[in-house]
């Protein structure tokens, strides 16, 4: 009865010494944090739902919603090592707007002012808190309140609450929760619904 005693007890300290080892959930989220992070200031622009960020530690420049244009594609000029593609769009939905596109970044401005901004697929952007095209709606959600936008004329439309407490809309192609982010936007956008 003693030895099966010992024995036992011998299998309790080697099951606690072991649990010691695996990973608790607060592990596993500081991992994922510290991924994010490399993701982020690795990025070329860092993108959230009130405007981006451009360089890196503290020369970074971010340049909220309502900065000149000349400021903001400077700056694009600065990230992407050429100056942006111009172009305007007089039927979208919020009035005339004027666009710059460096990358996979479109950047909408509405009376020489800075109002919005589109991801499409491509390197180089991420939102503030890790969030890229190329991800699936199930890490998405992993790391954030994710609504997919049932009744939107707009094929795989959702939206999530950023780290900033903005909202960040996407597009996503694929069925759920497999389906792969191809696009992000904040701010005015030129969707035709």
């Amino acid at each position: 009865m003693i030895r099966k005693s010992l024995a036992l007890a011998s299998l309790l300290v080697v099951a606690a010494c072991g649990s010691d080892a695996e990973e608790s959930p607060s592990d596993s989220a500081t991992a994922a944090e510290q991924g994010n992070d490399a993701v982020v200031s690795s990025a070329k622009v860092v993108v959230d739902a009130n405007g981006l960020a451009i360089g890196r530690g503290q020369s970074r420049e971010m340049p909220r919603f309502g900065t000149p244009r000349g400021e903001v594609d400077a700056l694009l000029t600065t990230a992407f090592g050429a100056e942006p593609e111009k172009f305007a769009n007089s039927e979208c939905g919020a009035g005339p707007t004027d666009f710059s596109r460096a990358g996979p970044l479109q950047v909408a401005y509405q009376d020489n002012r800075f109002v919005g901004w589109f991801v499409g697929e491509g390197e180089g952007v991420v939102t503030a808190d890790g969030v890229q095209t190329g991800a699936t709606i199930a890490e998405l959600r992993d790391e954030r309140p994710v609504q997919v936008i049932a009744d939107s004329t707009l094929e795989g439309e959702f939206q999530y609450q950023s780290a900033d407490y903005g909202m960040i809309t996407g597009f996503f192609k694929g069925s759920e929760p497999d389906g792969t982010i191809t696009a992000l936007a904040a701010g005015v956008t030129c969707f035709f619904r």
